[in-house]
């Protein structure tokens, strides 16, 4: 990997980290340059923009995100719910972070076309992730659908999920998400 790319992607790491603690616009690129140990015009080498940045990150949350779904599919569909669940719980971790889609949400109405198009991209994909998992769940007789739809179930949970980690980060405690998880799983498991 050539040295170019390898800085890109820890100008990634290190502004992904910040957008979910602070927001995008907390995010200043002589700031990304000092946490990386780079010159200023350095991020600007791979990021002409604060929105070229911004689709950069969200970008590779969706591609990430799918990529986590498409490994799951051999998995039992609990097994898959929990790894989901888990990326939000071990990954993202609540009462720290938001996660990558959402930190762009208190600024929606300044936000770019591009960048609120690739955040309903990452949202899409969850949807779709979370959809294809308790279509197998409820075809397996795992999951109950309350006499739901598929959709309404996935964007229910991704509420909850969301939900979850906003007030655990305004609360800085998670148990309130480990809360929303277990009413998650609760809700869906058919009991015997």
């Amino acid at each position: 990997m050539s040295i170019p790319n390898d800085t890109r992607s820890v100008i990634l790491n290190i502004a992904q980290d910040m957008v979910q603690r602070q927001s995008i616009s907390g995010v200043s690129f002589q700031e990304l340059a000092n946490r990386v140990g780079i010159k200023k015009g350095s991020v600007y080498y791979h990021f002409q923009s604060k929105d070229d940045l911004a689709v950069a990150l969200l970008e590779r949350a969706t591609t990430e995100i799918k990529e986590s779904f498409i490994l799951g599919k051999s998995k039992t569909p609990t097994k898959r719910l929990n790894c989901f669940l888990n990326i939000y719980l071990y990954h993202i971790i609540p009462s720290e972070k938001l996660c990558p889609g959402g930190a762009f949400v208190g600024e929606w109405d300044k936000l770019s076309s591009p960048v609120k198009a690739q955040v309903n991209k990452l949202l899409d994909a969850q949807v779709k992730g979370v959809s294809g998992i308790l279509t197998q769940g409820i075809q397996d007789g795992v999951f109950n659908d309350h006499g739901r739809t598929i959709e309404e179930l996935a964007h229910w949970v991704l509420a909850c999920v969301q939900g979850g980690l906003v007030t655990s980060r305004v609360t800085g405690d998670p148990v309130m998400f480990k809360s929303t998880i277990a009413i998650i799983t609760e809700y869906l498991y058919l009991t015997p």
